[in-house]
């Protein structure tokens, strides 16, 4: 079928496509064994920019289960992500974010969380900002900064701004950590598990947090209208 021959030709590049959209391509069931498993073997050659419908990932029960394994792959390439008419259930969510925990690439998902209940809403809070201890912040994913259509989860959307807003990827682990473990009550407990190395780049870009951070909510809130000053 043809598009075997387009997907087989794509998969034999040395290079990714800078962008592939399939989202108005007409395909008989039978022809579609889900896009993302003529790159299985090869993620680092996927586009970076891929526009799908949501019937050419697959038709199984387990429709997301190859797109999650590429993501999990280092050498994806794979930065900005629509698939339209996806609207994930909960499970389909929580493994997607699960895959993104380590993924440094992917910038922008455009799904339909419309379906979405508070189970995955917590997954992708602990994606964006795990606030277990300041080493499991600074190991959150700070890349993804666009999250389906319409994010109805304040805390989410903040995270995915201040992703989004900084390309030094230091600046958001340390808003971040300064924002969840300096702002509130603070204990040196927290640094009880810390390696040396990290402590000290901690400390070396602490100002830097704080100063982003605050900028990051000073945006947030001329967004809002908010005329109130913050609290001290």
């Amino acid at each position: 079928p043809l598009l075997r021959r387009i997907m087989t030709g794509l998969a034999n590049r040395s290079s990714p496509l800078e962008n592939l959209s399939m989202s108005h391509c007409e395909f008989e069931d039978h022809c579609v064994e889900g896009i993302f498993s003529f790159f299985k073997d090869k993620p680092e050659i996927l586009p970076r920019k891929l526009t799908l419908v949501s019937h050419c990932i697959g038709h199984d029960d387990n429709r997301c289960s190859i797109m999650t394994r590429l993501l999990m792959c280092q050498a994806c390439s794979l930065e900005d992500l629509t698939i339209s008419e996806l609207a994930p259930s909960d499970d389909e969510m929580v493994d997607i974010a699960t895959a993104l925990e380590r993924n440094t690439t992917l910038k922008r998902l455009m799904i339909d969380l419309t379906n979405l209940k508070m189970r995955a809403y917590d997954r992708i809070r602990l994606l964006l900002c795990d606030t277990k201890n300041i080493i499991a912040t600074y190991h959150s994913n700070h890349t993804l900064g666009v999250l389906g259509y319409e994010m109805r989860d304040s805390k989410i959307s903040s995270y995915l701004k201040l992703n989004k807003k900084y390309s030094d990827k230091r600046l958001v682990a340390a808003a971040k950590i300064i924002n969840v473990h300096f702002a509130h009550n603070f204990h040196l407990e927290n640094f009880d598990t810390m390696k040396s190395q990290l402590l000290a780049q901690l400390v070396s870009f602490v100002n830097l947090g704080f100063r982003a951070w605050e900028e990051a909510v000073d945006e947030e809130s001329k967004e809002n209208g908010d005329e109130d000053e913050g609290d001290e």
